[in-house]
């Protein structure tokens, strides 16, 4: 998670386009005569097994679609159970695993991914060794998602370079600057800091320890940034050809840890070195299709002053077919110093990845509080992922009391007391469960559609009255779409313009919603509202 992701991607794109995308599709409607179906009721028990998880790639016109050039909206959240973090209290798990109870809750709430927090310090802990017994965790919280009907994102996750740079308990700080506690990400083998001081000046990644370590990254120095991209192919290898694998992040919130003229070469090669290995291996295994590459911009976290990296596919010589951009929306939520919204916000995202011909998808966004405050932003995070028909996943599930993030700035073992808000709560200390947070959950879980045959054109989402109206064009007749709704047939009716064939599955928390295009022109809607 990163505070500065907003502050990079704006800033550059300012400078980069002088106008913002509109609403997906327009004022497009069906035409057809409503009808109020009397669906046929199924006796599924879940959504895994109701929902089909088809091979995923990047559209033309620069969608997220399945291998049948259904519009697929992912939407779900960030696991970070198998995670190597820093620990800061000796008492208290920086993780804390994803039980059976957990996975069947985020398909209760309609989920259809789960971003998969990796680290290459798991991955590979001694130089030229994959643990291939990490990597079989992996596959069982991938098969888990898939049985209840997820996607995954695996995630090679990072925060400030590694868990193993930290301040020794006992060091004094130079005025101006304080201890830092430790993160996630590199294995110790491939930190090399030069011995540097790691107390930082704000920012996680201010310490020149941090910085050091990002420059011989960068830098290859000991081929350290070769073996990176090796663990990328052997997991690109494992999971090559399983649908239920929606992509692969390349690297969460790289660090631009020297001046972005300097860095941006090194930062394309290592953009090209990753895909290329992803691909290589793919195709080595006969595989019948390859996964989307999610990339992000390279953040200025630790110096604003350097400036943002963004990734532009035909400079750096990738096709961009497959490619996503994946920023991280943190607006109005973590302060940024600028005075962006929410909305502004997404609609530069978008149009940015429309200029550089990849679909967007937001690999984070939060809040974490219930306040009425808080409550009104994220609904018009929501009301606006709707409009612009957006993806992502939420900043996380659950957060231990000994998550780096729960751990108090410039200590070793002061732990934050009290609940840890996310959308399953905590009780600090002794990781105490508080069950799901429903004033967030009733957001992010709301009714959406999963697969949309044709493109999106209309969505709008009520949580507080569970309405959910879809509008959509281009689909072909016979293909089906597919619904959420946390809504019940004895409460919300179903009516639909250009579909048959509705069937309901009741499922925990809610219903899923299928029916076949049948209109000539492809253009159909769907509404879902109370009786």
């Amino acid at each position: 998670m990163q505070g500065l992701g907003t502050i990079g991607m704006v800033t550059v794109a300012l400078l980069l386009i002088g106008s913002c995308s509109s609403s997906v599709g327009g004022e497009s409607a069906a035409t057809d005569t409503p009808t109020i179906d009397t669906p046929t009721i199924d006796g599924g028990t879940g959504a895994g097994d109701v929902v089909d998880l088809r091979p995923l790639s990047a559209s033309d016109d620069h969608r997220i679609v399945d291998d049948l050039n259904r519009d697929v909206l992912l939407r779900g959240v960030n696991v970070t159970s198998l995670g190597e973090y820093w620990q800061g209290d000796p008492d208290h798990e920086p993780t804390m695993s994803t039980t059976d109870a957990d996975w069947a809750e985020m398909a209760s709430r309609g989920f259809s991914v789960v971003r998969l927090v990796v680290h290459w310090s798991r991955i590979e802990p001694t130089r030229g060794e994959i643990d291939q017994s990490y990597l079989d965790e992996i596959d069982a919280y991938v098969t888990a998602a898939a049985d209840h009907g997820m996607y995954t994102v695996i995630d090679m996750h990072q925060d400030a370079y590694s868990a193993f740079i930290s301040t020794p308990p006992g060091e004094t700080c130079p005025a101006s600057s304080e201890p830092a506690k430790g993160w996630d990400g590199a294995p110790e083998w491939a930190t090399i800091t030069d011995g540097a001081s790691t107390c930082i000046t704000g920012d996680r990644n201010s310490s020149p320890a941090v910085i050091n370590a990002w420059n011989h990254f960068y830098d290859n120095t000991d081929g350290i940034r070769d073996r990176f991209v090796a663990s990328w192919a052997t997991v690109a290898t494992r999971f090559a050809g399983r649908p239920e694998v929606a992509g692969y992040d390349l690297l969460n919130e790289p660090e631009v840890s020297r001046p972005g003229e300097e860095l941006t070469p090194l930062y394309d090669q290592l953009v090209v070195d990753g895909v290329t290995a992803i691909r290589d291996a793919e195709a080595a295994t006969g595989a019948t299709f390859e996964h989307l590459i999610i990339v992000e911009p390279g953040l200025p976290a630790g110096n604003p002053a350097f400036g943002l990296l963004i990734p532009d596919p035909e400079r750096i010589g990738i096709e961009p077919e497959g490619i996503v951009a994946g920023p991280h929306n943190y607006a109005e939520s973590i302060g940024n110093g600028l005075d962006l919204t929410i909305e502004e916000t997404n609609e530069l995202f978008l149009t940015v990845a429309t200029d550089l011909g990849v679909p967007l998808w937001v690999g984070e966004y939060g809040f974490w509080d219930t306040t009425p405050e808080t409550r009104s932003e994220l609904d018009r995070f929501a009301a606006d992922q709707d409009r612009l028909a957006l993806g992502g996943a939420w900043w996380q599930w659950r957060q231990p009391c000994g998550d780096p993030h729960s751990i108090s700035w410039g200590g070793w073992s002061t732990m934050e007391s009290g609940e840890v808000t996310h959308l399953h709560g905590l009780g600090c200390p002794g990781d105490v469960d508080l069950g799901p947070t429903e004033e967030l959950l009733d957001v992010v879980g709301r009714g959406y559609p999963r697969v949309v045959p044709g493109r999106i054109a209309t969505l709008t989402s009520n949580t507080a009255t569970g309405e959910l109206f879809v509008v959509a064009d281009g689909g072909q007749p016979g293909q089906q779409l597919v619904v959420w709704t946390p809504t019940s047939a004895d409460t919300h009716g179903v009516t639909v313009t250009g579909l048959d064939g509705l069937v309901e599955t009741p499922v925990p928390g809610g219903r899923i919603l299928t029916a076949e295009v049948v209109d000539a022109s492809g253009t159909y809607s769907l509404q879902v509202a109370p009786r």
